[in-house]
């Protein structure tokens, strides 16, 4: 009780300020809602304003700014108070209710005042002068101390807000005096602003917007005089000087430096080293932040239900969260208390039990186990001590008695009442953190130690922002620990401003030292002691400025800030202080008194700032009075602000000194002139001493000032702009390379200059202003900156107006529209002379042009600004992007007004072309700008003519030049190539357009270009980036230029010849100039990429693991071949053994197996885009509609891989090799035509003298004669190059090259040799004109014979032949020995003696065969007997040779020549003496297996001598004859026959060939005698092959016999298999494929067939029906299986490790055909329930396919009719599932169910209708296909339905009598489908069929009227075929037809005989050629030549007419 008392009187206070608050809240609420009652009650009830007006002063701070909200809206103006008031509403923290805002209210009203009478403004608020006067009292100076105390002093935004508005409502509503007054007031306070800081803010926008408001217009007049009268001189005056006070202390201010200096070089946020510090700037105002309770306190103290907190600071706490983490059930809070005071205590144990001194704050009541609680305090509290109090607990008895006291060490339960472990003796009431026990309260709900608590985890969060407000002292206690409290906080902040002075010291020391290299040894230690300390490594900037960073914006500042909150705190404490003394006086505290705090001045560097930043805009509001404004700019304000504020102070506060200079200065002369001086003095000494100062910090912001002042539209801006150019020459003059002139003076100049030359917008609204300044601006520019001779209109073009001297001279705008005028009034006056005067004015005007002209060199002025110096300096300036970028701006903003003008400039561009050499990239931008200038092909025209594409061409060259002569340097430039890369865009530009292109190559420059890319290839050292893109964007241009035209071609041929001379020393170059000729001759052609998906077989899932996801794949990536293709799956799929075995794996394609050695490319274009284009032509059936069509484009070959021989062996087809789709081969005379150029452009010559060079050092120039030799091969195709070549004598220096590279082993040279001599040699050989002696065959300088030289040159080449090299067996040498011996019968020439050499060469090794048998065999014995090794080589060698000789003798005068000469000397006799002795046994019989013949096989001799007899008799009869008379033709025939040994038998079967002339070429002459002993070997192995058969079949007990039919069979003589007749069988019957059993072994199990089924659309219907009718179409392969053996088949399936689904497992079993039904084929004795039970399942099977139209019977039938089209139209039906065929579907259509039901009344209906179409004209007509549109209904079907309706459901006799109608009808829809198409739809063909004529029968053939009638009488030919098998040929009484048919149906063996009659018949009909043969084997020739039809065509045309309607 004592403590709730206590609380209550503490309490009382507070509740009292809280009422207070609400209730000004809820007035402030009601009044904000309808300010205009507020006002009417204000003005009834004035005492109440002046009470809240006195109470402001005397409340509390919770209240201030709700009453002044109250008096803000009783001076409501009706618009200006909504922002006031949403303003402070931002910032009110006060109340958290919402209120609708005045702008709502302010609508509305105006919205009513509209609708009625009086204006809205009117109605919005009510006048309020009669109680303005309130703060007139006391002589005005209640409204001065309101003024100084809230809107001055007042430390919150929020209250100055408020202010602000209540002292502008006042000037609203006041009188005339009481403004005056009211300025007056606020105007005398200028003096003191300094003092207030950043409070001054709203007190500026409050004069500016008196300064500057005129609300009504009738009232302006007298607040513009209220002005003028308030802003007297004084005043004037009063704001100037204290201006200049201001920035002379900021400019004297001893941390000035330090502050200038720190803000360039750190983030500046504040002031901080002031030695007196400021309290307007130690006092800012701070917004509330979330803050924990662990950062506010300093101490805490607990008991068992409180927290008690010592803050570390007094703090104003808006409100506080708490929440709790693993809150238990058992106990948890009910009631929390909040409690505080701001009384600062030393220690908290004075408060822990003294209620007295704590403040209720709130009571809360929390529900059981709440976890988060928000308290909001409607008046923010002031605590400098805070107490949580938890006062009551839910408790769970439940929920405690479940959780047991626990031991805090072992965590075992404990029983023990004293709480003592039984196991570990702890006790279990211990505080589980700190081990503290509580015992006066052993279960409390906190540790009275440390907080903690069992039941949960606490966490409290304070929104709370510092403050320095104190409780009021009461007594002298208070007073005492008052000052003890200053005593303290003094001591502190002394100790804290210590600290700060000590960090001024090296801040100085640092700011003086940056920028100089030495520094004194005291300052030197310091500062690198400090410098030391910087943590972290070395920094990328200045050391220095990190520690600047470092020491101001942390150490200062928090130094500062301790400082500052010291000062707030001291400043409250002495307020309290204050206030209590002065209480202690005196009984009453008046307002006054109370609010009274004395201003002194001050030194703050802050507050100076501050004060000039909101002069300044002070003073743009006086600018607007004509009378301040003169006063201050007489006072000197210009200079002031020139001086001071345009250089000091943050940046917007320069940027307002420079707009307050633009608005004094805008219209006056005076001041424009003072300013322009103040600039020009200051730039230019900044210009004149350069060197010596900072440009850009000297001169930054004049030019900026000078920008702005430029942009202003007085009638002054031409002085302004005149001193633009001064300042832009003097700069170029002075320093155009100076880097800091050029930043900071040139292209402020020229910007200024490109914002003046920009035209103004045409949609423009100001356009007097526009057209009076701004377009003379641009007009002046035009005439400044190009030509004398400026331009008004097109008469006045050459009229001059206004120089550019005369303007810098002072002309003004004035002087260019008078003499415009007198210009437009001449050339009027003019015009409306006599046209004699005409011819006159033309010749004064261009001998007037001519005179300029003649004296252009002479004359100054414009001519030499536009084409002097500083154009090329600024546009190429090194010095600054930016200068570069404004040039080109201002050229293109020139060029875009005056095409002439474009010109000029584009000519003047290309002119400065050559100086871009030296720039480098500084000419980036010139060349950006000269691409979008000659964007146009006019431009670029317009250069070429002038000249442009040589000058480009020489500058490529020049630049190429000079980076090749860097290449010996180690200069290293990254951007090198860059102005060549630019101009060889620029080239590429000009070649874009076709006539620049013609130019180009009729100049010939393209020289130029090849020369440029032949030294830029061979760059190394100097080769970068651009160089390489340079080298691209060579070959690109050459590309381009060599595909236009074949010319172009001739003319790069003719530049590569040229420098193959040029760079016949400098062989690096060389190469590149031949393979770009080889390119050109012999281009390579680019290999195909072809795309592959690669499958896994779906068979072989679970045996390969993962697969090629990514497909598809490129063979590009893969490799050429397939095993290239399987490796990468082996790869990918981790199957690393299989790279190597090309056994493991089989790739599939289409089907087939492909062999791995075939490459990519052949498989896909010989197996996939064939399989591909075959499949794609397929179509479905010819009855089916399609409207899918083949794909253009080949899809990505399907490569299926899998392992072989898992799945068995393989059935699928192997391709092994492919032949290759040869491409047809060139006349090479056309191919190489090109070639031709080389010799015309002098290219052979060169090329011979290249060989002869490079042939004296083989070795080092291998790599250059390769090139040179393939070059020369590709000349070499053509005629006329190997002719010149034979003139020019390169035969001899070829051979010589050819001696020499072999003489080095120079193998790959020499193989190139030998090419073009053989090519050489032909020629020659054939040539008549040139002989060998034109040739000049020499091998040396002695004069000889041609027979000599000839002889010579073999035996040169026949000692390469015997050279022991020669012997050797590597490759190269290899194909250069075959290649000489190829050659050498060419070489002789026809002369005698070179033939007598070459064959004495070889003649003694070819005598005597047996002898080389008898050296290779000791060889073979002694392989180690060097002697008889070297001979034995030496002789096979010579003896190969020979061989080759042979084979390339060709059938020429030469080659029989030699070939006689061999035949002479007996080589060709010895030869077949050999043959004919080694194999003498051939006369024997049983030769090949004696000794003799298998010895004489294995002799080396013997596939010599075949080679060489082929090669020397083909062709050649006499040789022929010699081997025909020999007597070997037996024995060549019986070594044909041998195989593997030493290829005897392919060389004796080619020798052969060649003497029968097996290839037609009229090589051989003894074909018949060869084909005669072929034909007796056939015969004779025949008869043995024959004689062998019947001897195995005569041991099986077998026989063969001639049939019946002609045919021959095997039958069984007699059994020999014993018991084998004992086996059942089923017989011809139906099998199951599984148990091999039928009807006959298991009469009672059901059999089905395996079927494919899926649902077709039949089209659209009739009877306005549009949906499509749906049926179904089946095909089989005919497997029968049991449904038994099915069900367990299919549980099989199921049960695998790899489960497969039901047809899954049928599709294996149905021999890889797809399949999803069972058709059920009932059987004798099959029960009827079992059937029917099968056949409902079936159903359930084509359900599942989809929706289909009609009854079972209707489906079956359409089933049938589908079927029966397939065979009719002979379309596939294997197509579907992949399997089955035609005799497989005869027996599946044939076994059909017989379900039938009577539709005799149907059928008698369509026979009906049909008969009446007969006579009359078709109502419809209906194509065959069944994309036919059939009746939904089934009202009317097609006539196929209706035939095979008749079919099973009409007797035989019935189909008899109306057979004749239904194939008139039939004939008739086939024609109607030929006539209009598969795809016609019914509504098309009958209209086609009542109206129009589609095709007249008439004048089609009899073989054309029976191709289109055939698939209907194949139709009806089925149709009367099954009629005749089903159904009796006489029908009796009871119609036992029925039972016939189905005793049919259920005779499997008969049906299946039928099927294959069946398939027979269509085989017959297939094959008829004429209608009456077709209508004969249909069996209805009879019906059709009755009734008077005597010709089958005559049956055809009438049926058609009749269906058309004709009679």
């Amino acid at each position: 009780m004592l403590k709730s008392l206590e609380v209550l009187k503490t309490m009382f206070r507070m509740k009292g300020v809280v009422k207070i608050v609400k209730s000004l809240s809820t007035i402030a609420e009601v009044a904000l809602a309808r300010p205009r009652n507020w006002q009417k009650y204000c003005l009834r009830h004035g005492d109440f304003l002046s009470f809240l007006l006195n109470g402001v002063f005397h409340f509390a701070e919770e209240s201030v700014i709700q009453t002044l909200k109250l008096l803000n809206l009783a001076f409501y103006q009706g618009k200006d108070v909504s922002g006031s008031v949403q303003k402070a509403e931002a910032s009110d923290v006060l109340t958290g209710s919402n209120r609708s805002g005045p702008q709502s209210v302010d609508s509305k009203k105006k919205k009513k005042g509209e609708d009625g009478h009086d204006s809205g403004l009117d109605k919005s608020y009510v006048d309020m002068e009669g109680v303005v006067d309130i703060f007139s009292a006391k002589g005005g100076d209640l409204l001065k101390q309101f003024i100084d105390f809230f809107l001055l002093e007042w430390n919150s935004s929020s209250v100055r807000t408020e202010a602000k508005s209540v002292i502008y409502g006042l000037w609203h509503h006041g009188r005339q005096s009481f403004k005056e007054s009211l300025l007056a007031a606020l105007l005398q306070k200028v003096r003191d602003l300094p003092v207030y800081g950043q409070n001054i803010v709203e007190y500026t926008e409050l004069v500016c917007l008196l300064l500057g408001k005129a609300p009504e217009s009738n009232s302006k007049q007298a607040i513009n005089e209220l002005v003028d009268r308030c802003l007297n001189p004084d005043v004037i005056r009063c704001i100037f000087e204290t201006l200049h006070s201001q920035n002379e202390l900021i400019a004297n201010h001893p941390n000035s430096r330090i502050y200038n200096t720190l803000s360039n070089l750190v983030e500046f946020d504040g002031y901080y080293l002031e030695s007196e510090p400021c309290v307007a700037c130690s006092s800012p105002d701070v917004p509330y932040s979330k803050m924990k309770l662990e950062s506010l306190k300093s101490e805490t103290k607990f008991t068992d239900n409180r927290i008690i907190v010592k803050c570390t600071g007094s703090y104003t706490i808006q409100s506080v969260t708490m929440n709790v983490h693993d809150a238990r059930k058992s106990k948890s809070v009910k009631v929390l208390n909040l409690y505080y005071n701001n009384r600062p205590v030393s220690d908290l144990s004075e408060l822990k039990n003294n209620w007295s001194l704590w403040k209720r704050a709130k009571s809360c009541h929390l529900s059981f186990n709440q976890t988060e609680l928000k308290v909001e305090f409607s008046i923010p509290i002031t605590a400098c001590n805070f107490m949580i109090e938890l006062d009551s607990f839910y408790e769970n008895l439940q929920a405690l008695s479940l959780e047991p006291l626990q031991c805090p060490r072992c965590s075992r339960p404990v029983t023990d009442k004293h709480g003592i472990c039984s196991n570990c003796h702890e006790n279990a009431y211990q505080c589980r953190q700190c081990r503290n026990i509580n015992y006066e309260n052993l279960d409390s709900f906190l540790c009275n130690e440390c907080g903690y608590s069992k039941y949960g985890r606490f966490e409290f969060n304070f929104m709370a922002k510092p403050s320095f407000i104190f409780d009021n002292m009461e007594n002298d206690e208070d007073m005492k620990r008052g000052l003890a409290a200053i005593e303290s906080e003094s001591e502190n902040a002394h100790r804290r401003y210590q600290q700060l002075l000590g960090f001024k010291k090296p801040l100085l020391k640092i700011v003086s030292s940056i920028g100089e290299t030495e520094m004194d040894s005291q300052h030197k230690d310091t500062v690198q002691q400090m410098m030391a300390s910087l943590p972290g490594p070395s920094c990328k900037i200045n050391r220095k400025v990190a520690l600047l960073g470092v020491l101001y914006g942390e150490k200062c500042k928090a130094a500062f800030d301790s400082v500052s909150k010291s000062v707030q705190t001291l400043q409250g404490l002495r307020r309290v202080l204050m206030s209590y003394l002065h209480q202690k006086n005196s009984n009453f505290s008046s307002g006054a008194s109370r609010c009274v705090v004395s201003k002194t001045p001050n030194n703050c560097y802050g507050c100076a700032t501050t004060f000039v930043t909101q002069c300044l805009e002070i003073l743009q509001m006086l600018s607007k009075h004509p009378r301040s404004r003169k006063q201050l700019v007489a006072a000197g304000i210009l200079s002031e602000l020139f001086e001071n504020n345009i250089h000091q102070g943050p940046k917007t506060a320069r940027a307002q000194a420079r707009a307050a200079l633009g608005t004094f200065s805008e219209g006056d002369l005076n001041a424009v002139s003072e300013l322009n001086n103040l600039v020009q003095k200051k730039i230019m000494y900044c210009l004149e001493h350069h060197r010596s100062m900072d440009i850009a910090l000297a001169t930054r912001e004049e030019m900026l000032l000078l920008s702005e002042v430029c942009s202003l539209t007085d009638e002054f801006w031409e002085s302004r702009l005149r001193l633009v150019f001064q300042l832009l020459f003097s700069s170029i003059k002075l320093g155009a390379k100076h880097p800091a002139i050029s930043e900071h003076i040139i292209l402020p100049c020229l910007k200024i200059i490109s914002v003046a030359c920009t035209p103004p917008k045409p949609d423009t609204s100001e356009k007097e202003i526009m057209t009076g300044k701004t377009a003379p601006t641009v007009q002046e520019k035009d005439e400044k900156a190009q030509d004398n001779n400026s331009d008004v209109s097109q008469k006045t073009l050459d009229i001059q107006l206004v120089s550019y001297l005369e303007w810098e001279k002072g002309a003004s705008y004035l002087d260019f529209v008078r003499r415009q005028y007198k210009a437009s009034q001449s050339i009027r006056g003019a015009s409306q002379k006599s046209k004699t005067h005409r011819s006159d004015f033309l010749a004064l005007k261009y001998a007037l042009r001519w005179k300029r002209r003649t004296s252009r060199a002479s004359k100054g002025g414009l001519q030499a600004f536009e084409l002097g110096s500083w154009v090329t300096e600024l546009i190429l300036s090194a010095c600054s992007q930016s200068i570069r970028s404004e040039m080109c701006t201002l050229v293109s903003l020139l060029s875009a007004q005056s095409s002439p003008r474009r010109y000029r400039l584009i000519n003047l561009l290309i002119g400065l072309l050559p100086a871009t050499l030296a720039a480098g990239e500084s000419s980036a931008e010139y060349f950006e700008l000269l691409f979008k200038m000659i964007e146009t092909e006019d431009s670029l025209l317009f250069l070429t003519v002038r000249g442009c594409l040589t000058t480009i061409c020489k500058l490529i060259s020049q630049e190429v030049g000079n980076i090749e002569s860097l290449e010996r340097s180690l200069q290293i430039d990254i951007s090198q190539g860059f102005t060549l890369h630019k101009l060889l865009e620029l080239l590429g530009k000009f070649l874009e357009v076709p006539n620049i292109r013609s130019r180009f190559m009729r100049d010939n420059l393209l020289s130029h270009v090849l020369e440029a890319l032949i030294v830029i290839r061979g760059l190394i050292v100097q080769k970068t980036k651009l160089i390489n893109d340079c080298n691209g964007l060579l070959k690109d241009l050459l590309d381009g230029l060599l595909l236009e035209s074949s010319e172009n071609k001739r003319q790069f041929i003719r530049a590569c010849v040229s420098g193959l001379q040029t760079h016949a020393v400098e062989k690096k170059d060389v190469p590149f100039i031949l393979e770009q000729l080889c390119n050109l001759i012999c281009p390579s052609k680019p290999e195909a990429v072809y795309m592959l998906i690669l499958n896994k077989a779906h068979t072989q899932e679970e045996f390969i693991r993962g697969s090629m996801t990514k497909s598809p794949y490129s063979s590009a990536e893969i490799g050429p071949l397939m095993r290239d293709v399987k490796n990468k799956i082996c790869q990918q799929l981790d199957l690393l053994g299989l790279l190597e075995d090309d056994y493991g794996m089989e790739l599939l394609v289409a089907g087939n197996i492909i062999s791995l050695d075939l490459s990519v490319a052949q498989v896909y274009e010989l197996v996939w885009k064939k399989s591909n284009q075959s499949s794609s032509s397929l179509t479905n059936s010819a009855l089916l509609a399609s409207n899918a069509a083949p794909s253009r484009d080949c899809p990505p070959m399907n490569v299926t891989y899998r392992l072989q021989g898992l799945d068995g062996e393989a059935t699928e087809p192997m391709i092994k090799e492919l032949e290759e789709d040869r491409e047809e081969s060139q006349d090479p005379e056309i191919e190489f035509a090109i070639a031709g150029a080389v010799r015309e452009y002098g290219g052979l010559e060169i090329l011979l003298d290249m060989i002869k060079s490079l042939r004296d050092d083989f070795k080092s120039n291998e790599e250059e004669m390769v090139a040179v030799l393939d070059l020369l091969n590709h000349c070499c195709k053509i005629r006329e190059n190997r002719r010149a070549l034979l003139r020019l004598g390169a035969l001899s220096l070829l051979l010589e090259t050819a001696r020499r590279a072999f003489s080095v082993d120079a193998m790959e040279p020499a193989e190139g040799i030998l090419l073009i001599v053989e090519s050489l040699t032909l020629e020659a050989n054939e040539s008549d004109s040139i002989s060998a002696a034109q040739s000049a065959l020499t091998v040396s300088n002695e004069e000889t014979g041609t027979w000599e030289q000839a002889k010579k040159i073999v035996l040169m080449f026949l000692e390469r032949l015997s050279h022991p090299s020669g012997l050797k067996k590597s490759n190269k040498q290899q194909r250069n020995t075959e290649m000489v011996a190829r050659i050498l019968p060419y070489l002789t020439y026809g002369e005698p003696a070179a033939m007598e050499a070459l064959i004495e060469h070889f003649n003694p090794y070819l005598q005597n065969w047996a002898e080389f048998d008898q050296l290779e065999q000791r060889h073979e014995e002694n392989p180690k007997d060097e002697g008889i090794t070297q001979e034995a080589v030496k002789q096979r060698f010579t003896v190969e040779n020979f061989v080759r000789v042979s084979e390339s003798l060709k059938t020429s005068s030469c080659g029989e020549r030699l070939k006689d000469i061999v035949l002479e000397k007996g080589i060709i006799a010895a030869a077949v003496k050999h043959i004919k002795e080694i194999f003498s046994v051939t006369r024997e019989a049983g030769y090949k297996s004696s000794p003799e013949w298998l010895a004489a096989l294995k002799l080396p001799s013997v596939p010599l001598i075949l080679s060489m007899l082929r090669g020397l008799s083909m062709g050649h009869l006499p040789t022929q004859t010699c081997i025909d008379e020999g007597g070997i033709l037996p024995l060549l025939h019986a070594l044909e026959g041998v195989a593997g040994e030493n290829e005897i038998g392919a060389r004796a079967e080619n020798l052969l060939d060649t003497l029968a002339d097996k290839e037609g070429k009229g090589d051989g002459f003894l074909g018949e005698k060869v084909r005669a002993l072929r034909d007796a070997t056939k015969n004779e192995m025949r008869r043995r092959a024959l004689k062998k058969r019947q001897e195995l079949l005569k041991g099986l007990g077998m026989h063969q016999e001639v049939s019946s039919d002609g045919g021959e069979r095997i039958v069984v003589s007699q059994p020999i298999l014993e018991g084998f007749e004992d086996v059942e069988e089923e017989g011809d019957g139906l099998a199951c494929m599984v148990c091999r059993e039928g009807y006959k072994l298991r009469p009672t199990d059901l059999l089905g067939v395996y079927s494919y089924s899926k649902r077709v659309n039949l089209g659209v219907g009739t009877s306005g029906n549009a949906r499509g009718e749906c049926v179904y179409t089946t095909v089989s392969y005919f497997n029968i299986i049991h449904f038994q053996c099915h069900q367990e088949a299919k549980r099989a399936d199921a049960a695998l490790k790899n489960p497969k689904k039901e047809w899954e497992g049928a599709m294996l079993r149905n021999n890889e055909s797809l399949c999803n039904s069972l058709f059920p084929v009932k059987g004798p004795l099959v029960p009827l329930a079992q059937y029917l039970r099968y056949v409902d399942h079936y159903w359930d099977n084509l359900n599942a396919l989809g929706r289909a139209d009609g009854s079972r019977l209707r489906l079956l039938t359409y089933d049938i009719v589908l079927m029966l089209a397939r065979f009719a139209t002979g379309a596939s039906f294997s197509a579907d599932c992949r399997g089955g065929g035609r005799d497989s579907n005869s027996v599946s259509c044939l076994s059909c169910p017989s379900q039938r039901t009577n539709m005799a009344k149907s059928v008698s209906s369509y026979i009906s209708s049909s008969t009446s179409a007969a006579t009359t004209p078709s109502s419809e007509s209906r194509p065959i296909t069944p994309g036919s549109q059939l009746s939904s209904t089934g009202a009317e079907e097609t006539v196929q339905f209706m035939m095979v309706n008749s079919l099973l459901s009409e007797s035989y006799e019935s189909w008899l009598q109306h057979r004749r109608v239904f194939l008139q009808r039939g004939i008739y829809h086939t024609f109607m489908q030929h006539a209009h198409g598969r795809a016609a739809s019914r509504a098309a063909v009958e209209s086609s069929s009542s109206g129009g004529k589609t095709q007249d029968a008439e004048t089609l053939t009899n073989d054309e009227l029976l191709s289109i009638v055939k698939p209907m009488l194949v139709y009806t030919g089925m149709i009367e075929q099954l009629q005749q098998f089903f159904k009796p040929k006489t029908s009796p009484e009871l119609e036992p037809w029925e039972t016939v048919m189905k005793e049919k149906l259920l005779n499997v063996k008969d049906m299946v005989g039928f099927s294959k009659e069946f398939i027979s018949w269509l085989d017959d009909i297939n094959s008829a050629t004429d209608l009456q043969e077709a209508f004969d084997i249909v069996g209805v020739l009879g019906d059709v030549l009755s009734g008077g039809v005597t010709q089958c065509d005559e049956f055809v045309r009438s049926a058609i007419d009749a269906g058309n309607g004709k009679s």
